[in-house]
């Protein structure tokens, strides 16, 4: 409507530019008289370029005052019912005027409104048809989909497979709910089939833990195994000593018993107290004397007794070394000088072989009993979860103690512990992570080399270093050392899963094994966390 308008204006104003421009508003007023054929425009009005009016057309015959402003642009706007329209007279490139038409849009309005009217009628009409088209389709559709959905929903939060959709009709929902039905019968097939593979596997599975089990009992007699000849021996060894002290206590004390009243009167007086301060000096040494020692300090006091013309001094010298007088023995001179001096030395040796033989008897009994100890904690098998408070260093020096008769053929042990808490464990367990890792360090050393065990902190974590001096681990077989069933031992000498067995119950104890390696030296460190308040 707008673009028609200003249409109508410009050619209009195009009409009249010759007569504006020659001043003829006769012909400009007859000009704007065809615009009774135009129905919709209710004023016209063409304006000198004085704004001035110049010709003037009324629809209705009634004048209508009409400002415009002085712009001389062409211009158009809506008010009301009205749109109105102001446009340039142009006549050879000049502005000679402008033309205004004022134009009702009542009878727009009308056909808009009776255009909308139409659409609602229409509008309602098909709300009405599409309700009883949805009621319809409803049974032909949405039933059986939301049947199907239904029985869906049970399906997943009942997991019952047996359920089944009922079939309303022969069309494409029926033949959709055929199929689910299809699908639902092979899902309960496979899930009866796969109840019973489960429980297949369950029972296959308590099956290898029970064989599993078995095995890491097994290597645990198998190492405690190959420590019974070494602890038989280290037990053998106290119990010689303890059956020689006997004796020798036995044999002393008769003499003792028998003959002291009779050699102590026989002491003169003025050497009893000499006498008695050898025993006192002979008690008080007990510490033992390297082969070495013995023949040097023998030699000196063979030298001192020879200086001062001691009859026998070379039994003298023996006798007094056995006894651990080693130091100041010229303060003994006078004894050795008497008449009976052999038998008052022998005497004296008895009299502190007595003490001896307790000593000794007293050192084997805690050897034997710390061997016996440790055995016993470590061949314990039960198989509790039940975890304590403990101090592994006591564990690894239970198995040091199992293994002392290995390491003593050529192993020097260096240790050195660090004060670590105290840590939440299965002592058991961790006892046979420190075997396996020293059996495998002492058969790498072949019984020859030096052992490092450490023990220190390290952030929230206990750590367990062992380190042997052996060949060490191929770098391309070091990835595999933990793998079950996998050994670098000729076959019969190892199972392999001793590493495995480490791996595990330290990953139970939520711990960690690292392991470094090269010809030389190998080091494996275990670290196993501190519960932290």
């Amino acid at each position: 409507m707008r673009n028609n308008t200003i249409i109508n204006a410009t050619l209009i104003g195009d009409y009249c530019a010759v007569p504006l421009d020659f001043d003829m508003s006769e012909n400009a007023a007859e000009t704007l008289e065809k615009l009774q054929n135009i129905p919709s425009v209710e004023i016209g009005i063409v304006f000198n370029n004085k704004n001035e009016i110049f010709a003037e057309f009324y629809k209705k015959g009634t004048k209508v005052k009409v400002e415009l402003p002085d712009s001389i642009e062409s211009w158009s706007k809506f008010e009301g019912d009205y749109l109105n329209v102001c446009q340039q007279i142009l006549y050879e490139n000049n502005v000679v005027g402008k033309i205004y038409l004022k134009v009702s849009t009542s009878k727009l309005s009308q056909k808009i409104k009776s255009y909308l009217l139409t659409m609602l009628y229409l509008l309602t009409a098909l709300l009405f048809v599409s309700y009883f088209i949805a009621l319809g389709l409803q049974r032909i559709l949405s039933d059986p989909i939301l049947k199907l959905t239904k029985a869906t929903k049970n399906i997943s939060e009942e997991g019952n497979y047996k359920l089944r959709v009922e079939k309303i009709g022969n069309d494409e929902i029926g033949e959709l709910v055929d199929e689910y039905n299809k699908m639902l019968a092979k899902v309960y097939e496979r899930e009866n089939a796969l109840k019973q593979r489960t429980n297949q596997l369950s029972k296959t599975l308590d099956d290898l833990k029970k064989t599993q089990q078995k095995l890491i009992d097994s290597e645990k007699l198998a190492a405690l195994g190959q420590l019974i000849a070494g602890v038989a021996h280290e037990i053998n060894t106290p119990l010689g000593a303890i059956r020689s002290s006997i004796g020798n206590f036995k044999n002393s004390l008769k003499t003792v018993i028998k003959e002291y009243p009779n050699f102590i009167n026989e002491i003169p007086p003025n050497s009893r107290k000499l006498f008695t301060e050898l025993l006192e000096e002979s008690l008080k040494n007990q510490h033992l004397l390297t082969s070495k020692e013995e023949r040097t300090y023998k030699k000196n006091i063979i030298k001192i007794f020879d200086n001062n013309h001691i009859e026998n001094s070379h039994y003298f010298a023996d006798t007094f070394v056995d006894m651990m007088v080693v130091n100041n023995v010229e303060k003994y001179l006078s004894l050795l000088k008497l008449p009976n001096s052999k038998v008052l030395i022998d005497m004296a040796y008895k009299l502190t072989g007595l003490q001896r033989s307790t000593s000794n008897i007293q050192y084997a009994t805690n050897r034997a009993s710390k061997v016996v100890f440790a055995l016993k904690n470590s061949s314990r098998l039960g198989h509790s979860d039940e975890q304590m408070l403990f101090n592994i260093t006591e564990g690894i020096e239970t198995v040091l103690t199992l293994y002392n008769n290995q390491i003593k053929q050529g192993i020097i042990v260096s240790k050195d512990y660090e004060i670590v808490p105290k840590i939440l464990c299965n002592p058991d367990e961790l006892n046979q992570v420190w075997t396996n890792i020293l059996h495998n360090a002492i058969y790498a050393m072949k019984l020859k080399g030096n052992l490092d065990v450490s023990v220190y902190n390290k952030e929230n974590y206990v750590v367990v270093a062992i380190t042997d001096n052996g060949k060490g681990i191929p770098e391309t077989e070091i990835a595999k050392i933990f793998d079950p069933f996998y050994t670098t031992k000729p076959a019969g000498e190892g199972t392999g899963i001793g590493l495995d067995i480490v791996k595990r119950i330290v990953k139970k104890h939520n711990g960690k094994v690292e392991v470094e390696s090269k010809p030389g030296k190998t080091t494996f460190k275990v670290f196993l966390p501190v519960e932290v308040e």
